[in-house]
């Protein structure tokens, strides 16, 4: 090494110290698994980002629909590759959230959620009014603009659009979409945004991977998974109403929280009319450290959802070589030729029930062929995507915005796993 290469520790501190503070408010519980795609976003994110920018991360204190929490709040914990700080969530405004923002300088805040109602609309009305720091923020809508989500907007969404237009709670916000369809959504629904940046989501691809012989299980019944929280732009009835037309037996397991009841009930009710070649089991929420490993023990992925912006639970099937069966309102598209699964029109329900049969008249060669295609997908989404260069650019546009403000180091900031056992004791 060169004397010009050569940096002493104190400098080297100091830079370490001097890296930027991505405040990240969401809506969701860490450590937690109810909400798989935003949690995998930002960890990764952070993971890959670390060196570079300093993360601190403001969640709620449990999981959605629990009623006590599961770790302490109102202090910085850390936890492998950010800060955490956990708040009890409210209808209108997690507590404390005020304190949080004003008390942690950082040099951007990103808000997860348009819609969010305990984190990012108090985020964004607070800053209008000078409660917080009017620090440079990114907001990830998560495909809430989508066309099939657009489609359920009620009058009270409406009525906040309209309100955050003319309040103006978005002048100097950027819109975060990771892909170009997902920009234009935005820009058909919040025309009166300034600028709109395209970042992929961030995703690692697991290198265990292990092909499954599907000679041993010929003549068993197939076995279809559903993995995702369970609210009606999940489209669950759908594929139950799909599957109750069918005369093969399947499988079919359900995981992932239940995050609107309503909607729960009416699967359940869809549940109890199908015949009896279908039988259905509802799992529950299972952590993101098991996902990979329950994929792979099913032969295929069922989710006509309304609309995704990219698909984590997707991306996770197919890295698991588990071939899918989608609708054509995700980012996973020409999967056919791809030799993945099929990508198609949700106003063709027998189109799904004709692709579950296709998949169980096939033999274990040709399974397997879709095992190795859905894998081969993951894999060059992973390798031909510039995810983390474009993120670290979204975040430097945020930041040149304004002038460096340095943030002062949290403290005594025990392990969050450590904080959540201590809390459940």
């Amino acid at each position: 090494m060169t004397a010009a290469e050569q940096v002493e520790p104190d400098t080297a501190t100091a830079a370490k110290a001097s890296r930027p503070v991505v405040l990240v408010l969401i809506g969701v519980f860490w450590p937690g698994h109810e909400a798989t795609g935003p949690n995998q976003s930002i960890a990764a994110m952070a993971t890959a980002l670390g060196s570079e920018f300093e993360f601190r991360i403001i969640a709620r204190d449990r999981p959605i629909g629990a009623a006590a929490p599961l770790a302490a709040s109102q202090a910085w914990f850390w936890q492998s590759f950010a800060d955490f700080r956990y708040c009890r969530p409210r209808p209108w405004g997690a507590s404390g959230l005020r304190e949080a923002i004003a008390t942690t300088p950082h040099d951007v805040m990103v808000l997860n959620g348009f819609f969010d109602r305990e984190f990012t609309i108090p985020a964004l009305l607070m800053r209008r009014a000078g409660l917080v720091p009017r620090r440079p923020t990114i907001m990830s809508p998560r495909g809430e603009f989508s066309a099939g989500a657009a489609a359920l907007a009620k009058p009270h969404k409406q009525l906040y659009l309209a309100a955050n237009r003319r309040l103006g709670l978005l002048d100097d916000v950027i819109m975060h979409a990771t892909v170009d369809r997902e920009a234009e959504d935005i820009r058909r629904h919040c025309q009166w945004v300034n600028q709109i940046l395209v970042a992929p989501n961030i995703r690692c691809l697991d290198a265990a991977f292990t092909q499954r012989d599907f000679a041993a299980t010929s003549g068993q019944p197939l076995r279809l998974v559903f993995l995702s929280r369970i609210d009606r732009k999940k489209n669950l009835v759908y594929a139950l109403d799909v599957l109750g037309a069918l005369r093969v037996p399947v499988v079919f397991d359900i995981f992932g929280p239940v995050s609107d009841e309503a909607y729960w009930r009416e699967c359940q009710t869809s549940i109890a009319k199908l015949p009896g070649n279908i039988q259905v089991n509802y799992r529950g929420a299972i952590p993101n450290a098991q996902v990979a490993a329950t994929l792979a023990g099913y032969d295929a992925f069922l989710l006509p959802t309304e609309g995704e912006n990219f698909g984590h639970a997707i991306f996770d099937a197919l890295a698991a070589g588990l071939p899918v069966i989608l609708s054509d309102q995700t980012p996973w598209t020409d999967l056919e030729r791809q030799q993945a699964g099929w990508s198609l029109p949700l106003d063709r329900p027998e189109a799904f029930a004709g692709a579950i049969l296709e998949l169980d008249r096939m033999n274990a060669n040709q399974r397997l062929d879709l095992v190795q295609g859905a894998r081969r997908l993951a894999e060059a989404a992973v390798l031909q995507g510039d995810a983390v260069a474009r993120n670290r650019q979204m975040l430097l546009a945020a930041i040149s915005r304004s002038p460096r403000q340095r943030p002062e180091k949290a403290s005594a900031r025990p392990h969050a796993q450590q904080a959540v056992q201590d809390r459940k004791e």
